[in-house]
């Protein structure tokens, strides 16, 4: 259990915090990401050796602001939260409604790690800035379909994660094989098409934890449907979004 939440940590650097002993957190609007996450690590790791994780039966919370004072609330209301609420991602303290409003849009860029680096995925377009980030199952028709219109878009850049969780099996092997080939750019036409022309030569020594990582991440980015799109300024969309010039316009 111990290294489970160490992965997590050091993947994705979020966590809450109840400050009861910890040490103290610099509470500045905006810290630079890497003191941040320092931070937050130091005063964690004040609570002493893990000795073991439960995960608690919540699905959703909501943060309530009251004339005298906030406070968190299960969406059943039999857990309520009082303390301090960290949003590394974000490198604030949840303590207002406009924080927690702010919280429902996570820029990709504040999530304490590069996809490209960590995660198996494959670059589609050339714009020198990322325009965002598509996790996709490599067996599901609407990956082509998404993957496709991708191709067509103009001065943009999209991270394509390979997220193999709807296909079983098969999706995991057809992961592994496009996430090795050894012809990247084959490997990736046989994404956008279906097709497996680069699967005869692999990478010596290959490994998928990679993909594996990502299958860690659904917690994470709330995934329930695939493909997920999330922009680079952090508006998802479950599923390809059908008007997806109309998306990419809302603000």
């Amino acid at each position: 259990m111990e290294k489970i939440l160490v992965a997590l940590f050091s993947v994705v650097s979020l966590c809450v915090s109840a400050q009861d002993g910890a040490g103290t957190i610099s509470q500045s609007t905006a810290p630079e990401a890497k003191e941040y996450r320092k931070q937050i690590k130091e005063a964690l790791n004040g609570k002493g050796q893990v000795k073991g994780i439960q995960e608690l039966p919540i699905t959703k919370l909501y943060f309530v602001e009251a004339e005298n004072g906030n406070y968190i609330v299960s969406a059943d209301g039999r857990f309520i939260f009082q303390g301090s609420l960290k949003d590394v991602w974000h490198r604030r303290t949840i303590n207002s409604l406009e924080a927690a409003r702010k919280a429902e849009r996570v820029p990709l860029s504040n999530i304490g790690f590069e996809p490209e680096q960590q995660l198996a995925t494959f670059t589609i377009g050339n714009a020198k800035k990322r325009t965002g980030a598509i996790f996709v199952d490599p067996t599901s028709p609407v990956t082509m379909t998404a993957l496709k219109e991708l191709t067509t878009r103009k001065n943009e850049r999209w991270t394509v994660i390979l997220m193999p969780l709807v296909g079983g099996d098969s999706a995991m092997h057809r992961a592994r094989s496009l996430w090795c080939a050894e012809n990247v750019a084959a490997a990736k036409t046989d994404l956008i098409n279906g097709t497996d022309k680069s699967f005869s030569k692999m990478k010596p020594g290959c490994s998928e934890e990679p993909i594996v990582m990502a299958m860690m991440l659904t917690d994470i980015f709330g995934v329930t449907h695939l493909p997920l799109v999330v922009r680079e300024d952090g508006l998802r969309s479950e599923g390809f979004p059908e008007q997806f010039n109309s998306w990419m316009k809302q603000q």
